[in-house]
């Protein structure tokens, strides 16, 4: 039995055991609790029909876009450096039959673009309807873009024996992330948001600046799926709405995998040993009567 001191000592180290142990278990679920926190707390995508962007472009936005056609692509290496897109934009244009126009931008970390694209028919060459294509896609796309123009005379020269099959992904062009491609659409909404800014050797001509193309196609390419020509010349009216962003950390993706991994590994380990000491109490160094054996000389005695 534990005298009264003994008994609030031992109470004592449990307390202090348990607090330690949910300090460590605390400790490694708050990484993931917190990004959890901010990634509900950041602002969300911009819904669809929310372009507010005004006709009026502010003045330089020569700056931030420039206009290409498909016809002369080649243009793109002479073009200025544009400064990073962080103001709306509103752009028209007229896409020609068996014909493509993009508008290159350079889009960056910390803010969200939403493009909305509408499509409608041009009044003195009026197709059967106005359905064309929309792309995403960067600067090494293009030129694979504009190629794939060049040859389209050629018929469908990929699916020939001239490439293998495995060599068709490195000279083919393919949207921005695999999914920017909207294709057979007459209007169509879309957000996207670029985690990096890309290394010296993905910018245009190895400039680190990451140049993208929002284009809009009205031939007939090398994609299955897309449309057609259209038979006739398509206005097109560009929104493009840009806001500010929260960016989390990039360790807080390494912080997530890790943490788990490790919690199971670590907080067992602490229990377990927290458990193994509880039982060892050092008891005070103190002389004791006991009391049968001490009774019992006295019987012997007598």
């Amino acid at each position: 039995m534990y005298g009264p001191s003994e008994q609030g000592g031992v109470s004592l180290t449990r307390v202090a055991n348990k607090a330690f142990a949910s300090i460590i278990n605390v400790s490694f679920i708050a990484p993931s609790a917190l990004l959890m926190i901010a990634i509900l707390s950041s602002p969300s995508v911009v819904a669809a029909n929310s372009c507010e962007v005004s006709a009026i472009n502010p003045p330089g936005v020569e700056d931030y876009v420039e206009e290409h056609s498909v016809e002369n692509f080649w243009d793109f290496y002479t073009g200025d450096n544009l400064r990073p897109l962080n103001m709306d934009v509103y752009w028209e244009t007229t896409i020609e039959n068996d014909s493509a126009s993009a508008l290159k931008m350079e889009l960056v970390p910390g803010y969200s673009y939403t493009f909305c694209i509408k499509m409608t028919p041009n009044s003195e060459d009026t197709p059967l309807e106005p359905v064309g294509d929309i792309y995403l896609m960067t600067g090494g796309d293009w030129d694979r873009y504009g190629f794939d123009y060049e040859l389209r005379m050629e018929g469908a020269w990929l699916e020939d024996d001239f490439l293998p099959v495995e060599w068709r992904d490195t000279v083919d062009w393919l949207p921005f992330r695999d999914s920017h491609a909207y294709e057979r659409v007459t209007e169509e909404e879309f957000s996207v948001a670029i985690d990096s800014s890309g290394s010296v050797w993905s910018g245009s001509l190895g400039s680190g600046d990451l140049e993208y193309f929002l284009v809009i196609d009205g031939w007939d390419n090398g994609r299955h799926t897309d449309n057609k020509a259209a038979g006739g010349a398509i206005d097109v009216e560009v929104l493009i709405d840009v806001e500010e962003r929260m960016n989390i950390p990039k360790f807080t993706a390494t912080m997530l995998v890790a943490s788990m991994p490790l919690a199971c590994l670590i907080v067992p380990f602490v229990l377990h040993s927290k458990y193994m000491q509880e039982g060892k109490v050092e008891m005070p160094n103190e002389e004791r009567e006991l009391p049968y054996l001490d009774s019992e000389g006295r019987n012997t005695e007598s």
